[in-house]
């Protein structure tokens, strides 16, 4: 009885949740605990974020009934939201703002190229998929600090540890993150700003190159491949094509086969582009403008001199009917003849960029020239390109020990 009575005290003292809306009390061992819950305040709260907050316990009523106006507040203002249903309900998770950023059209997301679209696509499934549960507000440095560890683990048993898919993941991580925060969810800016304070280590530079003789074996074995009927006659030809051009013109793989998207096929390494054999262009991804003199590059124009005149238009490097080729038959194409020509499966087309500048640099030209022949804005860019630089330090090694000859400090 006397229990009971002190029940009823209790919750005589508590305060009324018509002047503290959304005010909840639960029992537990230290006494009634005080909750800020949004289904107390309307019966469908649209995946506001915040659902369930714990006040403290010996606030007074003033305090409580402040706290739970705020919190209304908030909840109204986002159930105002004019975007509110066409996308993701964005409910504190980092899944739901995956997926939010995903689908909203002012993202980031939806600003870039289809390729980097892609890239971002590949660390958010990794995301999504391993930590997508979380709840961004208890999320601390120490837990992204693991998140970066489990995606960074090998993929199988002594494998290697896969330091870029990490590097990308976190880097994504906090892309969605600032959204978020643009969005009015301040514990994405919170997040944001803690995790100023670290750094995740990034993957190794690439040290592969495609040598000068292994693009002309490339050249070779696609034409001869060609020739004896292994491949159609056009894949050996074009293939050559893309190669030499990547080496010889230092341009990226879609500078030089263009791309597919929604509208179809976009690209300036095109027939109608080369008058006078001058190609003309602004990169795909700096949209720096570019000139190049085709007649000057022995390994690529008697290639595009000997292309027939009925299938001079359109696209320079062709696929399938004649078509533009695409990216994933570019690269399926590449392996088989690169194989074929005892190209090592560790160099990738790509890397036709990175010897392109280690042969001018070997060549004595300067770094800002070469640079300029890669369309890089910063010249600190440029340098992650040049391969074999240990002979540039054994060279300034030597110019050192030569310049002291003839000093009186020579011993």
């Amino acid at each position: 009885m006397v229990a009971s009575s002190h029940r009823t005290a209790q919750r005589r003292s508590m305060p009324q949740r018509s002047d503290h809306p959304g005010l909840k009390w639960r029992a537990t061992a230290n006494g009634p605990q005080p909750y800020w819950v949004a289904r107390q305040v309307v019966r469908d709260t649209k995946g506001f974020p915040e659902r369930t907050i714990r006040l403290p316990m010996h606030a007074s009523q003033d305090a409580l009934a402040e706290l739970c106006r705020n919190h209304t507040a908030r909840l109204m203002d986002f159930l105002s939201r004019p975007d509110l249903g066409l996308y993701t309900r964005y409910d504190g998770s980092i899944r739901s703002l995956s997926r939010l950023f995903q689908e909203h059209p002012d993202s980031a997301f939806n600003q870039v190229k289809r390729n980097t679209r892609d890239s971002y696509t590949d660390s958010l499934k990794v995301i999504e998929g391993t930590v997508g549960n979380r709840v961004i507000r208890k999320v601390t440095i120490l837990d992204v600090q693991r998140y970066y560890r489990l995606w960074r683990a090998p993929r199988k048993d002594n494998g290697p540890q896969r330091t870029k898919r990490a590097h990308d993941a976190v880097a994504t991580l906090r892309m969605i993150l600032r959204f978020g925060f643009a969005l009015g969810f301040d514990e994405c800016g919170i997040l944001v700003e803690r995790l100023k304070m670290v750094r995740f280590e990034r993957g190794a530079t690439r040290e592969q190159e495609m040598s000068y003789a292994q693009a002309a074996a490339f050249v070779r074995t696609a034409l001869d491949l060609a020739s004896r009927k292994v491949i159609p006659e056009w894949r050996g030809r074009y293939m050559a094509i893309g190669v030499a051009a990547q080496f010889e013109l230092a341009l990226r793989q879609k500078d030089i086969i263009g791309e597919w998207n929604g509208d179809g096929w976009s690209g300036a390494f095109a027939w109608e582009n080369i008058p006078g054999w001058k190609l003309r262009l602004k990169t795909s991804k700096t949209r720096a403008a570019a000139v190049f003199t085709l007649s000057n590059y022995p390994l690529l124009f008697p290639l595009l001199e000997a292309v027939p005149h009925e299938e001079r238009a359109g696209a320079i490097v062709k696929g399938e009917h004649g078509l533009p080729v695409r990216e994933r038959s570019y690269r399926k194409w590449f392996r088989s003849i690169a194989r074929a020509a005892d190209i090592p499966d560790e160099v990738w087309s790509m890397d036709s960029r990175a010897a392109a500048a280690t042969e001018a640099d070997e060549a004595g030209a300067d770094l800002a020239a070469i640079s300029d022949m890669l369309t890089h804005a910063e010249p600190r860019t440029t340098v992650r390109y040049i391969r074999r630089r240990e002979k540039r330090i054994e060279d300034a090694a030597k110019a050192r020990v030569k310049a002291r000859e003839g000093t009186d400090e020579a011993p």
